[in-house]
């Protein structure tokens, strides 16, 4: 995977990233606004999760590794949580007024089949690890041209997602670990880190429900569900 070697090739050259939220304030406040699923992952992936998201938290003090009730897969960031840190409540405001337009403006794209998804073994990047997924029905994809398209032909609203930080990512990924700091060692952790990795085998998710979430500490720490969208079940187990 090219993105995994050129990843590597940047931690050795320049370590890896620490956050400063997880650092510094990782409760405080902060409004973010995403369509997601799998929050949190639900037993089907918790029972392949929770053996390797141990290993990995015992690698280095370092770390911070996602705790099951974290996990989740973004589909698209409507607002980002990193623009709206303890912001004033006019703001704060202003941006909630967003969720019911949003809501109802991709209402009908959301209506599909249930799908699976196939997580495959963690990969490093300097900021974080995350978990590949291959999505072999293409429904990611298709969710994500659909709310392009909607949200074109409503440029004013559009406009104000752009202003929070509205974010259509172009792959497919779960988010698992964080830095809190450098690690001790580098070249250790990342040799521990690769052994990990070599023992993850692929796993799949069933997806039968898409979620409208706030998020009100970040990485998805805390925050509510706002709108549940259920799929029709198509012969996939959920």
């Amino acid at each position: 995977m090219s993105f995994a070697l050129d990843a590597r090739r940047e931690i050795q050259a320049h370590g890896v990233a620490p956050d400063a939220l997880l650092a510094t304030d990782p409760d405080g406040p902060v409004f973010g606004f995403n369509l997601a699923c799998a929050w949190p992952f639900p037993a089907q992936a918790a029972r392949f999760y929770r053996p390797m998201a141990e290993r990995l938290a015992a690698l280095d003090p370092a770390v911070y590794v996602y705790p099951e009730w974290e996990t989740h897969l973004t589909i698209v960031t409507f607002i980002n949580f990193s623009r709206h840190r303890r912001i004033e409540p006019e703001r704060l405001a202003q941006l909630q007024s967003l969720m019911v337009p949003v809501r109802e403006l991709i209402r009908p794209w959301l209506a599909g089949p249930a799908f699976e998804l196939v997580f495959g073994a963690p990969v490093l990047a300097r900021k974080a690890a995350l978990l590949p997924i291959s999505d072999p029905t293409g429904a990611i994809a298709r969710l994500r041209q659909s709310i392009r398209s909607a949200l074109a032909a409503d440029q004013a609203l559009e406009a104000e997602l752009v202003r929070g930080g509205l974010n259509v990512p172009g792959i497919i990924h779960s988010t698992i670990m964080r830095f809190k700091s450098e690690p001790a060692h580098l070249a250790k952790f990342l040799a521990d880190f690769d052994a990990v990795a070599a023992t993850v085998e692929p796993f799949p998710l069933a997806v039968d429900e898409l979620l409208l979430t706030t998020e009100t500490k970040p990485y998805m720490r805390e925050g509510q569900i706002f709108h549940r969208f259920p799929l029709a079940h198509a012969g996939i187990r959920c």
